[in-house]
């Protein structure tokens, strides 16, 4: 009897382990990915920063980084989700107070401006400049002081360091590569995935 018991519950977890592997798998290439948490749980770019595209794109075409429109697109929604009129939050970028900027569209030219400064700076490692556009261009002088590359390491030391030194409680988003990548990738996803269902 206890045989048939052990038997049973050793079963039922491998059955339920079994079915949430078989989720997770399916979650990722279900073509009903816009309602599927596990694949982008509502990280991929908003109808309000869809608007913004053909501008985002012209901007983006102007500062020679047309390539990038989609991850100009993808800092638009870490930023803002397309609901703040400075939708890149590029107002303290020209050294204005935050939410300065008053209209999208001086938003978007300025924060494609600062982003492709962020990436000359960082000499095209996209990483370095994401980061930048958070932190500030110094960051790319701190990166290069501690060796030379970036990574999240670094991103959580500076972000700690300038904490302390402006005695914040927090300084920028050390993480903030990772979220404007999830909505990039996250968005990648859903398109391709529309294709294959078309």
């Amino acid at each position: 009897m206890t045989k048939i018991i052990r038997l049973i519950v050793s079963s039922s977890l491998i059955i339920g382990i079994a079915f949430v592997l078989l989720y997770i798998i399916s979650s990722m290439y279900s073509p009903q990915a816009d309602h599927v948490p596990l694949l982008n749980d509502q990280r991929v770019i908003s109808p309000e920063v869809k608007h913004y595209r053909p501008i985002i794109a012209q901007a983006a075409k102007a500062n020679g980084v047309g390539q990038y429109t989609d991850v100009i697109m993808a800092i638009a929604m870490q930023e803002s989700k397309g609901k703040s009129v400075d939708v890149m939050q590029a107002s303290e970028s020209l050294g204005l107070p935050r939410n300065s900027i008053n209209s999208p569209e001086k938003s978007i030219q300025a924060g494609t401006h600062y982003f492709k400064k962020a990436l000359t700076r960082s000499n095209g490692n996209l990483e370095l400049a994401l980061q930048s556009y958070n932190f500030g261009l110094g960051f790319v002088d701190y990166v290069d002081a501690h060796g030379g590359k970036y990574t999240p390491k670094l991103a959580r030391q500076f972000s700690e360091e300038k904490s302390k030194e402006l005695n914040w409680s927090s300084y920028g988003d050390p993480k903030y590569v990772e979220h404007v990548m999830r909505y990039y990738t996250n968005e990648k996803q859903k398109r391709a995935l529309t294709k294959k269902k078309d």
